[in-house]
Order: C-alpha cells, then structure tokens, then sequence
C-alpha cells in the first residue's frame, strides 16, 4: 500500500477526482460560481497530498513497534494491541453499514477499543452510519498542512535564561516532567507516549523538543517523520510555542542528510509538516505559516470486554526495569557483558546448553531455533505474563508470547541466537526460565525445567549433542584451537 513514486512525488491537483475534489474545492478552494474551472489554492493542493499520502498509511517495513495493519477493502486497520484505529481515503456510497459492522466484529476479537476518524469531506452519511452502530462522537480539530521550505528558520528571541533543545536519552528526570506535561495536555494528533511505543526515538525518527529555564522545562513539542511520505508530522505540543519550528526544520534537514529508520519516498524529500490543533495552537501555526485544509472528528467505540494495558510487544531503553533484571540475572550467573571472550557463567542446575556451530550462518536453522524458543514459551509462561529479550547496551524487549507470532499478531522478539557478538537473554521478570547466548562460546543456554521440557528434545535434533547439564560439561566437548576456530573433544 505504499504510494507510488509519482503519487508522492508530484501530488495529485484538486482537478483530480469527483465528489472528494468537490468537496474540498467548495471548502478550500476558489471558485467563481459561473461554471468556469476552479482555481485550486494552495490549500487545495496541500490537502491532495495530505489525503494520498497519509490517509490509509501503512508502514513501508515494519512500522510502529507491536502494530499489525490490515486492509479491509477501502479501510486500513491498525490494531495497537491496546486500541485500535481505523482510515481509509475513498469509500463506497453503498454497503457503510456492513463496512463498520466488520470493523466493529474485528476490533471486538481482539478486545480493542477503536477511533475512526472522519474528514469533512469523507461521504456525510459516514458519520450517520456510525452513530447508528453507536459510535460516539468525540474531539473535533483543524488539520493543517505546511510547505517545510516556509517554516521561520531563523531561531526565536527568548527571555533571558530560556532555551530551546533537544532532549537526548539518560534525561530521566527531565523526560518524567515532559512525559506529564504531555498527559496533561492535548489531545494530540500523535501522545508522546503512543510515539515511545512506537519506538520513534530509537530510530531516530523523532525530534523531542523543550523549552526550559534552568533545566526545569516550560514547554515541549515533538516531531515524527511519517515513513514511506513526505510528511513530517507535529506529533503535540504541551503549549504553542513557535520556538519549535526553527530547530525542527534544521533536524529535517539532518535527517534527510543522515536518515534514520523512517525515509521519503525514493527520489523524494521531506517536503510537508502537518498537524492537528485547535484554539491558540491552531492561531500559532497559522501565523507561521500553516494552512487550513480540512477538520476531522473522531468517533469512538469499545467492544464490552476491557482491553489489554500494554501493547504485545513493548520497548526496554534506557529503562531501569530492563536494567534491574539484567543486574539480577549477572549477580546470579557471575556474568559480565565488559567481558571481550569466553566468560565464566554460573548456570543453574535445571538448564541445559547446546552448541551453536551446527546452526551459524544457516538462516533457515537459525529461525528454527527462534520458533522452539518461543513456542515453549508461549506454553510455560503463565497468562499475561511478560518475557524480556534483553541486549546488554542496547534496546530490548519485553512481550506477552501468547500474543505475538501468531496469525494477525505482531512477530515475537528474535533473541535466543546471539549474533552480532552480542549476548541475549530471554527471561521472565524473576528469571525463572528462559535462555541465554553466548556469542563468544557459540553456545545456547535454556534453563527453568517447564521450559526444558517443552524444548530439549527439539534443540538437540537441531543442534546436536548437549553441551553441559547445570553447567558440568556431559560431552561433546568444545574448545578453541591456535586459530581461533571451535573445535570438538572426547
């Protein structure tokens, strides 16, 4: 469902289309009203790229973190695992009842409350056949759409002692007073914490912007590069504050010097930022040079059981949870991550290690390694309980297995086989069961005696002989020869 480079590369003009271009010219654009051909506006012409290329997004790869999109005829699902939403751009006059019955039948399966958003020009009897399917109406707002080439770029004067900057990572009582002040407003077009759990700001695909004196912050705002376009989206601002848009527009200009995870189109260049706002917001943004293109209401339903609390996969960074666990598991191992080769481990009685070399460079056997680990997961952990794939110094996870892996489920965290040279752990919060590799002894440890007996019989057809049994060498013994290479014992 990406677009076409053509499609975002040179947007649509308000001429193209029937009722839609109507209906957005007779809102936005010019007209005479004596028969002659309209003259688009500029607001037209932003709402053409507006609506080709963000209505019915989904992500090129794999997009938000834990998110599984489907396409149901003209409608783009997004199920969150906690919400869901629902977009589309063109719809059919006829059949609107069935459509929404179908979403509203999905969204139930899975327990997810729902947000349909509806566009002034969407079909009127849109939001009439939501109602009757007891959806309720709830926040109205104005899009507006800028040209990224029109944003002030000279920085904004600021009373003595304020600056404006960016908040990096290890900010942690910095970031807890923004993460509040973004609850406490909006609502946004994207909350500050659907975007951490997106995982926006590990791929560098997120601009978190504060205003603060003396390190206590006034202000914040964050930006998002919407993959596979050429928007930018204003995520939220906790105030207006223009003092934002100069530094934004200077990080867009990094970003598509040095992109991140999220790129335009190919050929293509940031060229859009859009936002939702209401109010002061909406006065701020105008005044800097944003356009009116089109509102948008939401409508909401919830199926009748309540939903999940957190999303089927979450992010572990910078996190002190990740960190307390991974602290717990080397106190008990006696392992150290600083250790360049070869560490010494204290593993538990009820485990079980195998050696690796059988599987290394084998794609095919490496992923059949991933899927016993987690289907002996999912049978041994207990309901709603979470499993954490942890790295040392970079970004985990921790997921529920019975929720991810599955058909219309998001995929479960690859983490048993340790390449790269780093060390992997998949563990329950109390390290009762899971696994660990050991990149520098090519080796895979499972321990917890459920999980053993869902999986021994299944790694050792796949890789050979046991290793160690509580950690005591039982045969098929390795170690390492003048060149560096494994090799085999008696």
């Amino acid at each position: 469902m990406t677009a076409s480079w053509r499609t975002c590369c040179h947007p649509a003009s308000a001429d193209d289309g029937d009722t839609r271009t109507a209906h957005r010219r007779n809102t936005y654009g010019s007209s005479t009203g004596t028969g002659e051909q309209p003259v688009p506006s500029v607001a037209d012409e932003l709402l053409a790229a507006y609506d080709t290329q963000l209505r019915a997004w989904t992500p090129p790869a794999l997009g938000p973190l834990g998110v599984v999109f489907e396409q149901d005829g003209p409608v783009v699902r997004a199920h969150f695992g906690t919400h869901g939403t629902v977009d589309h751009r063109d719809l059919p006059g006829a059949g609107l009842g069935a459509l929404i019955r179908r979403q509203q039948e999905a969204f139930a399966a899975s327990g997810e409350p729902v947000e349909w958003k509806v566009h002034a020009y969407d079909p009127p009897q849109l939001a009439e056949h939501l109602v009757a399917a007891r959806f309720t109406p709830g926040w109205e707002r104005h899009v507006l759409v800028a040209p990224i080439d029109s944003l002030p770029s000279a920085p904004f004067p600021l009373p003595v002692g304020q600056r404006v900057r960016e908040v990096t990572f290890g900010e942690h009582p910095l970031l807890a007073r923004v993460q509040a002040m973004a609850a406490a407003s909006g609502p946004h077009r994207t909350t500050l914490a659907q975007s951490e759990a997106d995982g926006d700001a590990i791929g560098w695909c997120r601009n978190l912007a504060v205003r603060e004196l003396d390190g206590w912050a006034l202000a914040a705002g964050w930006a998002i590069l919407v993959d596979g376009t050429e928007f930018v989206s204003i995520g939220g601002m906790t105030l207006p504050e223009p003092a934002f848009l100069p530094g934004w527009r200077a990080w867009i200009d990094l970003r598509t010097r040095h992109p991140g995870d999220s790129r335009p189109p190919d050929g293509c260049r940031w060229r859009y930022v859009v936002a939702e706002a209401t109010g002061d917001l909406r006065a701020m943004l105008l005044g800097v040079g944003f356009h009116d293109v089109t509102t948008v209401r939401s409508y909401h339903w919830s199926p009748p059981n309540p939903p999940a609390r957190e999303r089927p996969v979450v992010l572990v960074f910078d996190d002190p949870q990740g960190d307390e666990i991974w602290g717990r598991f080397a106190s008990q191992w006696e392992f150290s991550a600083a250790t360049q080769a070869h560490p010494r481990l204290v593993e538990p009685p009820e485990s079980v290690a195998w050696h690796l070399a059988a599987i290394e460079e084998d794609e095919a056997g490496i992923a059949a390694l991933e899927s016993i680990v987690q289907r002996g997961l999912r049978a041994t952990v207990r309901p709603g309980e979470r499993v954490y794939a942890l790295h040392p110094f970079v970004q985990g996870y921790h997921f529920d297995p019975r929720r991810t892996g599955g058909p219309g489920q998001p995929p479960t965290p690859r983490c048993a086989f340790p390449d790269r040279g780093d060390h992997r752990l998949f563990t329950t919060a109390d390290l009762r069961l899971g696994t660990f590799g050991d990149p520098w002894g090519q080796s895979l440890c499972v321990f917890g005696g459920d999980l053993l007996a869902e999986v021994e019989a299944d790694l050792t057809a796949l890789l050979g002989t046991v290793l160690r049994r509580g950690g005591r060498p039982v045969g098929n013994i390795w170690s390492f020869g003048p060149d560096g290479h494994s090799v085999s014992g008696p």
